[in-house]
């Protein structure tokens, strides 16, 4: 078989085959000089991704009779300044209560200007249930020490992706991100039209009360709408926020971003009631908090390797592995505990398991058999390998 080769084809051969010798020939060439300690683009790792933040609680102030906020400065024996975020932003940290370190995520109510200032403010609200939110309401006290990942999430406007103009659908204490937003706008971080529409129970129920008014009295991008389902109030809508409320507060001129956060009743209320909007999915996104499964209390034996270790411990059926690992103080990375973030992956030698429905693993997480403990309850004895944080 006959080819022709052109003649920028017979250059681009020569090319390649002297581009071994070439490489020799740089090599040889460049000098001995040892490179940099670090690089820049490292620096800015570290700055923007931190492995662990180490703070302490500078002020606490209650918001209502059951909700708290925590302002957080770094601990500056170890972390000099906090990570930047984008408003909507969460982090996990890390407390020592009474007998082990407990994890769990909360989304940041500052703003990303105070964070600059290094200060970051989380708002947590008393569970019956909460372990870890009825420890700190209870315990907590300025002074107090703790670590955290750095920021994340996928609450967080994005030009690119995200209208113009943006909704947020918030629950008692799922203002948070949007407080984070409201502030973000009115310093000039962010630059869209929010409208809030703030679901509670009755007006004592209100977290940011003063805050949100002076937001909104300041700034003609921002909006609230306090939808109140328990009490009547002069001017505000009462009952659920549903379809035909939103529909309401949407752009006649185009597409509306829909963001929500806040109890699961609502999410999964939302569930059914956005797609009545016909909006394209990518102006959706719905922040979840962890749900626990109703399971038997039958207890399992776990055997976990961690590094050159190796630990037998004991897990119950009605909590999660990552509950088990921090009863026994085997500490691993967790960020968001709804099993999408992927930070807890944890390998699978040996055992069964059955997960929260958010669980999302990957494909190749599914071939080479790891989990995400965040979300994951043991139904038998299990091996597994763990990486610490």
């Amino acid at each position: 078989m006959k080819v022709k080769v052109g003649l920028i084809g017979l250059f681009d051969m020569l090319k390649f085959k002297n581009l071994g010798k070439n490489r020799e020939e740089m090599i040889l060439k460049s000098s001995n000089k040892e490179l940099p300690y670090d690089y820049k683009v490292n620096e800015l790792a570290r700055v923007y991704h931190p492995y662990k933040q180490y703070l302490k609680i500078k002020d606490i102030k209650d918001e209502n009779e059951d909700t708290k906020t925590f302002t957080l400065i770094p601990d500056e024996e170890k972390t000099l300044e906090l990570a930047p975020f984008k408003a909507g932003s969460y982090i996990s940290i890390y407390v020592k209560t009474n007998d082990n370190i407990v994890s769990r995520a909360y989304s940041l109510s500052s703003s990303p200007k105070e964070a600059l200032n290094n200060i970051y403010k989380i708002t947590i609200k008393k569970k019956p249930d909460g372990y870890l939110s009825n420890y700190l309401f209870n315990n907590a006290k300025v002074g107090d020490k703790l670590f955290a990942t750095e920021p994340g999430g996928n609450l967080t406007y994005n030009k690119l992706r995200d209208s113009k103009n943006v909704i947020a659908i918030a629950g008692g204490v799922g203002i948070t991100p949007f407080i984070s937003m409201a502030k973000a706008i009115n310093e000039g971080s962010e630059n869209f039209n929010l409208t809030i529409l703030y679901g509670i129970r009755t007006t004592k129920d209100i977290i940011f009360k003063n805050e949100l008014e002076e937001l909104t009295k300041n700034n003609s991008n921002i909006k609230i709408v306090y939808v109140f389902s328990d009490e009547k109030v002069e001017g505000y809508p009462f009952g659920f926020i549903g379809s035909e409320l939103i529909k309401n507060y949407l752009s006649k001129d185009e597409p509306t971003s829909i963001f929500a956060s806040g109890p699961e009743a609502l999410l999964t209320y939302l569930d059914k009631e956005l797609p009545l909007l016909k909006l394209e999915q990518k102006y959706i996104r719905i922040e979840r908090s962890p749900i626990s499964l109703n399971l038997e209390s039958k207890e399992y034996n776990l055997t976990i390797h961690s590094e050159n270790n190796t630990y037998e411990i004991k897990a119950k059926g009605n909590e999660t592995l990552l509950e088990a690992f921090e009863r026994n103080n085997l500490i691993i990375r967790a960020k968001c505990h709804l099993g999408g973030c992927g930070y807890c992956r944890t390998k699978l030698i040996k055992g069964t398991y059955v997960a929260a429905k958010y669980l999302k693993l990957k494909d190749i997480d599914k071939e080479f058999n790891y989990i995400h403990p965040c979300c994951s309850y043991p139904t038998s004895d299990m091996e597994l390998e763990i990486f610490p944080y």
